[in-house]
């Protein structure tokens, strides 16, 4: 009996220590992976920085528009691509006869549910030579919404010959089997690079840049949209984007004089055959295209992603300038500041606005009443997210970073996202009063009332308040 005892006490043992045995060998496996991963990757990068990188198109004037993929009955639509230099978001890297020198991003409008299993990405060189990759990522992106069409991201791995001078292609285009004429007859969108090439590894510009939302429905209030430029100049912004499906004739004035200062870019954002069966006029794939766009195009390391009728608004800091400037360590992809509401239904108070200013009622300034209640992170908060750290962004948070980086949010009682709101969410939240924006009203009131002047000087200045 007490043999056997001893016996079975021996089996368990031997057993036990054979499996402690294997995984500990499956550990050190893992752990070796890792690091020869880890030595390939930054074998790559010192390799990758090595090479000459010739600009495919120097003519290129980065101005894209929607253009319809194959069968134009099926409303499939490609809007941009743009190479990027970050090999540690590329899952498959090669280090041979060929080595890994980047990626191309491609933003599409596909429905939500495409049948394909496989999706490729068409390159074209400037001698009009092509070959085809398969692509490492495709799929939706997030807030679809339930509708039938959806933002995509296709990510395409871009290789090169080791040993002959690197050649980047000059446009590229979609295949997939359920659009048959995607692959017979391309629609290829040029691939956007930085404006100077010798920027490709550079450290990035710290700029704070502004992805503003899809202007749509005929917008036309141009105060509203005057304000918004220099309120978020005053806070550190020195560039802007802006994409319209509509807009008025006066908004379109004021767009064109920031475009003719240098601070803003303006594309047409022509998604009007996806109005009713895309989310909010296609806001996510806008957002990504900005912020990738202020990343590889420009090098500006922020980008505040937002609405027109919302301001990032830091309480302890004289600016969000001086906010990123003072808690970015640098390995934060975005900082999340959470929502409060003002509401254009409340009463305006132009107590502070001065005796001889043209336009007085500034929302910022004449909205003086808050929700008390915050808004959880990620309900209706907007963020600043460092470009180089953004794989997938959405409208309301970062979705994907970078290997290495993670968001932040922002407390409460350090910056919210100041909210000025149309229609009442909620109208019988608590209101106290709040006049942190007052801060910046007198610089506010005078720049406001300099541009209206400078665009509309037939009307003596006075913006139009829609």
């Amino acid at each position: 009996m007490l043999a056997a005892q001893e016996n079975r006490f021996q089996y368990v043992y031997f057993t036990l220590s054979g499996l402690v045995a294997c995984i500990m060998l499956i550990l050190f496996y893992i752990s070796m992976r890792t690091t020869i991963n880890e030595r390939l990757r930054d074998d790559l990068k010192q390799m990758q920085r090595q090479l000459l990188y010739p600009k495919p198109n120097p003519h290129w004037n980065y101005n894209n528009s929607w253009r319809r993929i194959g069968n134009a009955s099926l409303r499939h639509e490609i809007y941009s691509a743009y190479f990027d230099a970050r090999t540690d978001i590329v899952g498959r890297v090669r280090l041979d006869e060929e080595i890994t020198i980047g990626s191309l991003r491609v933003f599409a409008i596909l429905p939500e549910r495409l049948r394909d299993s496989q999706i490729s990405c068409i390159v074209r060189f400037a001698d009009f030579s092509s070959y085809e990759i398969v692509a490492e990522e495709a799929g939706a992106m997030h807030d679809v919404h339930n509708n039938s069409f959806a933002a995509w991201s296709i990510m395409c791995p871009l290789h090169v010959a080791k040993s002959s001078p690197v050649q980047l292609p000059q446009a590229v285009a979609l295949s997939y089997a359920s659009n048959r004429l995607s692959h017979l007859s391309p629609s290829y969108v040029q691939i956007s690079y930085p404006r100077n090439m010798s920027e490709l590894f550079a450290k990035s510009r710290a700029t704070i840049s502004v992805c503003v939302g899809p202007i749509q429905e005929n917008y036309s209030n141009v105060l509203r949209l005057v304000e918004f430029v220099e309120m978020y100049r005053l806070q550190g912004a020195t560039h802007f984007y802006f994409y319209y499906v509509e807009a008025s004739e006066e908004v379109r004035r004021v767009l064109e004089h920031y475009r003719l200062r240098g601070l803003a870019d303006v594309f047409e954002w022509n998604v009007q055959s996806h109005l009713q069966d895309l989310h909010y006029a296609g806001i996510v794939a806008q957002f990504n295209d900005c912020v990738y766009r202020a990343n590889v195009v420009d090098n500006y390391r922020y980008a505040a992603v937002v609405d027109l009728d919302e301001v990032l608004m830091p309480l302890k800091h004289n600016s969000l300038a001086d906010y990123l400037r003072q808690c970015d360590e640098g390995r934060t992809s975005g900082f999340v500041f959470r929502n409060v509401f003002f509401y254009r239904k409340d009463s305006n108070d132009t107590f502070n606005a001065p005796a001889h200013v043209m336009n007085r009622l500034l929302y910022t300034q004449s909205k003086v009443r808050r929700t008390l209640e915050v808004l959880p992170a990620y309900i209706r908060s907007k963020v600043v997210v460092n470009t180089r750290g953004i794989v997938e962004m959405g409208n309301h948070q970062v979705y994907r970073s970078a290997p290495g980086y993670v968001d932040h949010i922002v407390h409460q009682t350090v910056g919210l996202l100041f909210h000025y709101r149309d229609k009442c969410i909620n109208c019988k939240m608590v209101l106290i009063v709040d006049y942190t924006a007052r801060r910046f009203g007198s610089l506010l009131f005078d720049r406001v009332d300099a541009t209206c002047l400078e665009v509309f000087m037939e009307r003596h200045g006075i913006c139009q308040l829609a």
